[in-house]
């Protein structure tokens, strides 16, 4: 027991072991010489916990795909979600209003404070449009920032295109489901 104390508390000869830069100083430090402005993609006002949490939001949304396209809604929240996550990444990649983008930033709101009004709840099963208005919104972000994403932006817009406003959504479950992950995998990639 001698031995162990006497190489904690005495053995003053070694305490280099605190040092973490090899400068002849023996007490501990810390190089923090990080310059964070440099980074020309770090924004320093911009909250990026918010797009993590919108697309941790859109990815718990999706985790039952068996309800999707058969419970209105659990895809319109799937939707909504899905809108969220994009406005928030597009917001984080500084792109410029569109009418898509608005269109998304009415739908997300829209859809989260939908009353059970019937017309509402018939706008809300029509996916076509906010799935080609995501579409647009993130191949915009794809060509400001992403230019290796195009072929999967390019994916995601041809299952776009196969969803029908006109049938019923859960004769669409495939195209559906295709277009949630596919929009997931899309939006992962770019927050990667």
């Amino acid at each position: 027991m001698a031995i162990i104390v006497y190489f904690i508390y005495e053995n003053r000869d070694n305490d280099d072991y605190n040092d973490d830069l090899n400068d002849g100083t023996t007490t501990e430090q810390m190089d923090d010489s990080i310059d964070l402005q440099s980074d020309s993609t770090y924004d320093p006002n911009q909250n990026y916990s918010s797009t993590f949490d919108e697309f941790s939001a859109f990815e718990e949304s999706i985790s039952d795909s068996t309800r999707i396209a058969v419970d209105s809604s659990y895809t319109k929240k799937a939707f909504s979600n899905l809108a969220k996550a994009v406005v928030a990444k597009a917001d984080e990649s500084a792109l410029q209003n569109s009418e898509a983008l608005n269109y998304l930033r009415d739908y997300s709101t829209l859809s989260a404070n939908m009353s059970s009004t019937t017309q509402g709840m018939e706008a809300s099963k029509n996916f076509k449009t906010p799935s080609e208005e995501i579409v647009t919104v993130l191949g915009a972000i794809q060509s400001k920032k992403y230019p290796a994403l195009q072929s999967q932006v390019s994916d995601l817009k041809q299952i776009a295109a196969k969803v029908d406003g006109s049938k019923r959504m859960d004769g669409q479950q495939a195209f559906m489901n295709s277009f949630l992950n596919k929009a997931k995998d899309v939006l992962q990639a770019m927050n990667n």
